[in-house]
């Protein structure tokens, strides 16, 4: 599993119980089925992003996008730079 995705899912998890709703009412808030509550939660779902953003926002979240990009070989250097 991808701990990006299981870190996600136990996070919706946790508010999830907080709010003290079980995967079959949070599913109905969603939109979605208690089968695709369990597969975020526990990292597992493979299906679109967009269900798992339906389900962040049915608990008070939003899902951002972080762009991360590797140093090309010339700036290397500034990288492992010490003064």
């Amino acid at each position: 599993m991808n701990p990006f995705l299981e870190q996600i899912g136990q996070r919706l998890k946790t508010e999830r119980k907080t709010r003290r709703l079980n995967q079959t009412d949070a599913a109905k808030r969603a939109g979605l089925s208690r089968r695709e509550i369990s597969e975020i939660e526990n990292g597992s779902f493979r299906g679109s992003v967009l269900k798992v953003q339906d389900y962040a926002m049915s608990l008070g979240f939003s899902l951002t996008l972080e762009m991360k990009r590797r140093p090309i070989l010339s700036e290397l250097p500034e990288v492992f730079d010490e003064d």
